[in-house]
């Protein structure tokens, strides 16, 4: 008698346990999925950016479309170029000098000319989302290749002085000022010895350059990340209604 009542006890015992453990089980759980369900977000760190940066940035991380690299967005407008790590961290903002030409695809035959017979109109930076590498250019200078076929790369300012200003211009307050390259874009050294350099010598990364006049959005084929929330909490209803429905994005 004894014994059974002991191993009665136990068994109630282990009983209550397992009830009274189950709620807290389930809460984690949820907690889990919660936290999960989170979309991925960059983190501008209180830096106030344009509103093409943070749309491409946003999207950039929320859809993944960085791959796990860090990237720059470049802001042909504002003249910026914009620096986040692998993580979608906000690492510098810089001013910028580009193409002197404004358009955003290149002009058929281009390519083919000598750079130094090019007219003004025809030096631009192309838009578009590019796969970065560094390596050294015909000069034995490290670049960040950001068009290689084009001959595009994101380097530092030369530090000879010229008759173009660049050193004056890249400090202009006007973006048009900043408008006086072949199509490259040069950032000053600091920026690329500390931000670039560490960050895509590895393994790379990628740029997106802004279009000039073309929407954002055809360009990238990008969305907005609020939009597609409120889009989705819109089909999913109230909280509980519709948990198992399959979002696809």
């Amino acid at each position: 008698m004894m014994n059974w009542v002991r191993s009665g006890s136990v068994a109630l015992l282990a009983l209550a346990i397992a009830s009274a453990a189950a709620p807290l089980t389930v809460q984690t759980a949820r907690a889990s999925t919660s936290e999960a369900a989170q979309p991925k977000r960059p983190d501008f760190r209180n830096v106030a950016v344009s509103a093409g940066v943070q749309h491409i940035a946003e999207w950039a991380v929320h859809s993944g479309d960085h791959k796990g690299l860090p990237f720059i967005v470049v802001d042909k407008l504002n003249a910026t170029a914009v620096a986040f790590d692998a993580n979608g961290r906000l690492l510098r903002s810089t001013p910028v000098l580009l193409g002197m030409g404004v358009g955003d695809t290149f002009e058929p035959g281009v390519l083919q000319m000598d750079m130094y017979a090019t007219k003004p109109h025809q030096r631009i930076t192309p838009a578009g989302r590019f796969y970065a590498d560094e390596d050294r250019n015909d000069k034995g200078e490290r670049v960040l290749w950001v068009d290689y076929d084009a001959g595009i790369a994101l380097h530092k300012l030369s530090p000879k002085k010229t008759k173009q200003q660049r050193h004056t211009r890249i400090a202009s307050p006007d973006p048009a000022q900043h408008r006086i390259t072949y199509g490259c874009i040069n950032v000053p050294p600091a920026f690329y010895d500390q931000v670039v350099h560490p960050n895509f010598r590895a393994k790379g990364g990628f740029v997106y350059v802004l279009p000039d006049s073309a929407p954002v959005k055809a360009v990238f084929k990008s969305y907005d990340v609020v939009e597609r929330r409120l889009s989705a909490a819109e089909q999913t209803g109230p909280a509980g209604a519709g948990s198992n429905k399959t979002q696809r994005f």
